[in-house]
C-alpha cells in the first residue's frame, strides 16, 4: 500500500490514504487519543465511572472534528454556502465538545457568562443549531 513508486512521493501516498473517510477518522482518533492520554485520562485511571464519562466526551470531540474536517473539505470542493454554514456549525460543536471535555476532566471549571447565567458551551451549541438550520433550510440559487 505504501510502496514507493517513482512518480508518487510518500506525502502523496498519505494524501491518497486520507482521502478515504474511514482512514481519516482512524488517523484523527489515534492522534487525538495519543495526545490526551497523559493529561486527561491518566489522572482519572482509578475512577472507572469518570473514565467512561471522559470517553463519551472524547467520542463527541472526535466525531465533531471528523465532521468539521469533512465539511470544510466539501466546502472547498463545492463553494456552497449551505455547506459553509454546516461546516461552521460543526466547528461550534467541536469547540463546545472540547470545552466540555476540559470541564469533565477538571482541567477547566465553570464557563459561566455573568449576568445571564449561561455557560459558554450552551451558547456555542445554540449557535451550532442556528447555523446548522441555516445550512439545511437555505435555498441555493443556481
Amino acid at each position: 500500500m505504501f510502496r514507493k513508486d517513482n512518480q508518487i512521493s510518500y506525502s502523496e501516498h498519505f494524501k491518497i490514504f486520507l482521502n478515504n473517510k474511514r482512514n481519516l477518522f482512524l488517523v484523527l482518533s489515534i492522534v487525538f487519543v495519543a495526545a490526551i492520554v497523559y493529561p486527561i485520562i491518566l489522572p482519572h485511571i482509578h475512577h472507572p465511572s469518570m473514565i467512561y464519562h471522559i470517553v463519551i466526551h472524547i467520542i463527541i470531540f472526535e466525531v465533531s472534528l471528523f465532521l468539521t474536517l469533512i465539511s470544510i473539505y466539501s466546502y472547498k470542493k463545492t463553494k456552497s454556502k449551505k455547506i459553509l454554514f454546516t461546516a461552521l456549525s460543526f466547528g461550534f460543536l467541536l469547540i463546545a465538545g472540547f470545552l466540555y471535555l476540559l470541564e469533565t476532566s477538571n482541567i477547566l471549571v465553570g464557563f459561566h457568562i455573568p449576568y445571564i447565567e449561561a455557560e459558554i458551551p450552551h451558547i456555542l451549541l445554540m449557535f451550532m443549531l442556528i447555523l446548522f438550520a441555516i445550512g439545511v433550510l437555505r435555498v441555493e440559487s443556481k
